[in-house]
């Protein structure tokens, strides 16, 4: 299981590192419009909340 659990977590760090990115690269294209950057920052939202559900489906799946 150390070895699935493992897989799983770094599955989710690389998602959540790649949700950093999207929003970096996202911030940085608004510039200065307000409404990109409150759209940016939601997307980084909903995108940790379905990291998350993703995480936590996989691991009840694997009986973790």
């Amino acid at each position: 299981m150390e070895v699935l659990e493992k897989a799983i977590e770094g599955a989710y760090k690389a998602h959540i590192s790649s949700l950093y990115k999207v929003l970096s690269q996202s911030l940085l294209s608004a510039g200065s419009d307000l409404n990109e950057i409150a759209a940016a920052e939601i997307r980084f939202k909903k995108g940790l909340v379905f990291a998350a559900d993703v995480r936590s489906k996989a691991r009840a799946a694997a009986d973790l």
